[in-house]
């Protein structure tokens, strides 16, 4: 069950999981605090956080349906179903990187080729700096007001992109 989680596991892990999983990783002073954690009421924020982590835990594992009455084993249990401790005694795993891949419309496209274009010019002689327009450069720098706009449009700068 390696590599369940991405690197933002920790935005959506509940309190409990988050404490059980400081306790792998620290000393007595840690698991004291998941052991004040377990036995403390419940306040909205946990409880909103462990729904949360009901919706989108993967389909394989058995999340309880809410965290009242949870011990430590069930903690570091659920740490290891989803990839995040190893072990007996449990210990503390790195999740593993996950791939992403995009979908690009057609202007992603035509954006990604020219900035590969410009990357490879760049390689050739002049740097890549160069090669890329500037963040700083105005459009229509150096146009006349009654030049044609330099977007092609036809119109004079003035009535096109002049305004």
């Amino acid at each position: 069950m390696d590599g369940l989680i991405d690197s933002g596991w920790e935005a959506w892990l509940p309190l409990e999981l988050l404490d059980a999983l400081a306790a792998l990783h620290g000393g007595s002073a840690s698991r004291a605090q998941l052991r004040r954690r377990l036995v403390a009421g419940r306040d909205a924020v946990s409880t909103e956080r462990w729904e949360r982590f009901r919706l989108v835990a993967p389909s394989r594992i058995d999340v309880p349906a809410s965290a009242d009455g949870l011990s430590a084993d069930d903690c570091y249990a659920l740490l290891q179903d989803l990839g995040l401790a190893a072990g007996t005694p449990p210990r503390p795993v790195a999740p593993e990187p996950v791939e992403l891949v995009l979908t690009l419309d057609h202007d992603d496209v035509r954006d990604l080729e020219r900035v590969r274009a410009a990357r490879t010019a760049g390689a050739v002689g002049a740097p890549l700096s160069d090669s890329l327009p500037s963040l700083g450069a105005t459009f229509g720098a150096g146009t006349g007001r009654n030049d044609p706009c330099p977007c092609g449009s036809g119109r004079k700068f003035k009535r096109c992109h002049g305004a």
